[in-house]
């Protein structure tokens, strides 16, 4: 009898870790698989589509192989190639921020991979841990139906290829969302330390911190009180460990404005609204990024319906109002970062079953179209 009772008491501790692996197998299994099955696609359509037709619109910078990975480093990548190889060696370059590069030649110099498929393999790493905090904080806010449709509608969305490519996208939603679900989980210091890196990946990232702002104020009421509490200090983190790149730059070229200014002279037009685009002085291409992006400039407004959604209303719509007002040549590639905006239009096709496959299927014929354009140098990027 006490010999079963001890072999009950020291079988516990075993089962209950059982239990736990199997909740997280089953957590992670969807997220993970469908990182996986998305990233072989693009992989092998782009593999195959440059050993059908090798010829390129712009010659590439780089041809490093490795299963044809070095496919994704194209146009901005090699600004990133270069920050990894030389540092910051010009003006220019500083328009790019420093985490991409840094950590890709961190990987490069550990394991003597090339600094082109170093980014690209870092940004798709950035791509999978930002799969899994999507899917937690999705599930968490709308149950496991409605996070499946929305990540399979965020994998799906034309542009979101780039979180692929070596481009620091996949690390902006990383820290966002993280930040965003450390903020509702009420760790608000934990949360300004994640979206502190974000700044260093992307400077837009340092729009989610309306979202934190607006969480610490909610979960206190609201009132003229919640404005003196300490933990709003937190929110100071996040700028500060930005200004550590600014540092740099007055330290190497004597102005720690040298990334704004160069965008009048190295970068003219970059930085432009739609507005600009209204009186057509684009390309084709930038429309495609504009009419593409009233998907999540949708979904964005879509978050101000209910409540529980409003923390990440204050990241999503404020990003997509300054995405238009400013980044127009670069909607492409930034406006999956406004990675709320498929929570909304997930628990609408959740409820529309039928509409699920061809929107999804129909999403990412449209991302394979980009893709192919992409990895053969036209000029989407």
């Amino acid at each position: 009898m006490s010999t079963e009772v001890l072999v009950s008491e020291e079988a516990r501790p075993s089962a209950t870790w059982k239990t736990r692996l199997r909740a997280l197998a089953a957590e992670l299994s969807f997220p993970v698989g469908l990182f996986i099955f998305s990233r072989l696609a693009l992989f092998l359509l782009a593999r195959v589509s440059l050993r059908f037709d090798p010829r390129l619109h712009r010659a590439p910078f780089t041809q490093e192989g490795l299963a044809g990975l070095d496919a994704f480093c194209r146009w901005d990548c090699g600004w990133y190639a270069e920050i990894a190889r030389q540092g910051y060696a010009r003006p220019e370059a500083t328009n790019f921020f420093p985490f991409l590069p840094l950590t890709a030649k961190l990987l490069s110099a550990i394991t003597g991979i090339g600094i082109p498929v170093s980014l690209v393999l870092v940004a798709n790493v950035g791509g999978l841990l930002s799969l899994l905090v999507l899917y937690r904080l999705f599930r968490a806010l709308e149950g496991e139906e409605v996070a499946r449709v929305s990540l399979l509608l965020f994998t799906a969305y034309p542009f979101v290829f780039f979180q692929s490519a070596g481009y620091p996208e996949s690390w902006m939603v990383f820290f966002t969302a993280l930040a965003v679900s450390l903020s509702l989980s009420g760790r608000p210091w934990w949360a300004a330390l994640a979206l502190g890196f974000g700044g260093l990946a992307r400077h837009l990232s340092l729009v989610a911190g309306l979202g934190l702002l607006f969480q610490q104020l909610r979960s206190r009421g609201g009132g003229w009180r919640a404005w003196f509490h300490r933990d709003l200090l937190a929110l100071a983190l996040p700028g500060v460990m930005t200004s550590l790149y600014f540092v740099f730059l007055w330290r190497t070229f004597g102005d720690p404005q040298v990334w704004w200014k160069v965008r009048g002279s190295g970068w003219a037009g970059a930085w432009d609204g739609l507005r600009s685009w209204w009186n057509g002085k684009w390309g084709p291409e930038v429309s495609l990024y504009v009419v593409t992006s009233f998907i999540p400039g949708v979904g964005a407004l879509l978050l101000a319906r209910h409540r529980r959604w409003w923390t990440l209303a204050a990241f999503a719509i404020p990003l997509m109002l300054v995405m238009w007002s400013v980044g127009v040549v670069g909607l492409g590639r930034y406006s999956a970062s406004a990675w709320p905006a498929f929570l909304p239009l997930g628990a609408w096709l959740s409820r529309h079953p039928a509409l699920r496959g061809p929107v999804v299927l129909g999403m990412a014929l449209f991302q394979g179209m980009l893709v192919f354009l992409f990895v053969h140098a036209y000029p989407i990027n």
